[in-house]
């Protein structure tokens, strides 16, 4: 099983960096398909959350791409001897992969005080540092790791499927037809699941 923990780990968290860029939000018409990137953009229009009638924290639906990142950035910690490109390979893709949703610019230039943009800029610059500290990681107990990539993959997945629940019934009356389950929350429960038995796996069971 721990020999076969990075690579798990890797499927689990490429399952959901899938399933964040495939649509959550299904529809007939390609342009009215959202995707969990999409919901983040989109959630703050509608008007019962633009007015506080239906609070959500949108800075959760970035969570189903940086949690995974994460994950690629402790993956390789799991090898008894990594190679220097999968070693150094796994937390380099993970800081990428949470600088590509950074605030666009200009707003980045003062997104640090800008309600609009903080918390998207504060999560980034935490994913990216957390990924760079994977580096280190190795010096953690295993099964702390383990605990951690479990933690990582509900973070990645309950919050931003609770957020969908919360404001699925708002689509379903912008839209005027009831919305079903995308495909995108499928391949992100399937990624994560294979994540969390990973890692529980790895955290519960002794040498």
């Amino acid at each position: 099983m721990r020999r076969w923990m990075p690579w798990l780990l890797t499927l689990g968290a490429l399952l959901e960096l899938a399933g964040a860029v495939t649509p959550w939000i299904p529809h007939r018409a390609a342009a009215l398909r959202l995707t969990a990137l999409d919901l983040f953009v989109v959630v703050r229009l509608l008007p019962p959350v633009r007015d506080g009638v239906v609070r959500v924290a949108r800075e959760v639906f970035l969570l189903p791409l940086l949690a995974p990142a994460l994950v690629l950035a402790l993956a390789p910690t799991f090898c008894t001897r990594p190679r220097g490109p999968f070693r150094y390979g796994g937390p380099l893709v993970g800081a990428f992969l949470a600088l590509t949703v950074l605030p666009p610019y200009p707003p980045i230039l003062t997104a640090w005080r800008d309600p609009l943009y903080r918390g998207q800029l504060f999560l980034v610059l935490a994913t990216c540092a957390l990924a760079l500290a994977a580096l280190w990681a190795r010096r953690l107990p295993e099964q702390w790791r383990g605990g951690l990539a479990s933690v990582l993959a509900l973070v990645g997945w309950l919050p931003p499927f609770l957020a969908v629940l919360r404001v699925r019934s708002l689509f379903s009356a912008l839209y005027g037809t009831p919305v079903g389950i995308g495909p995108g929350l499928i391949l992100e429960a399937l990624g994560a699941g294979f994540v969390l038995v990973a890692g529980a796996a790895v955290a519960l069971l002794r040498r």
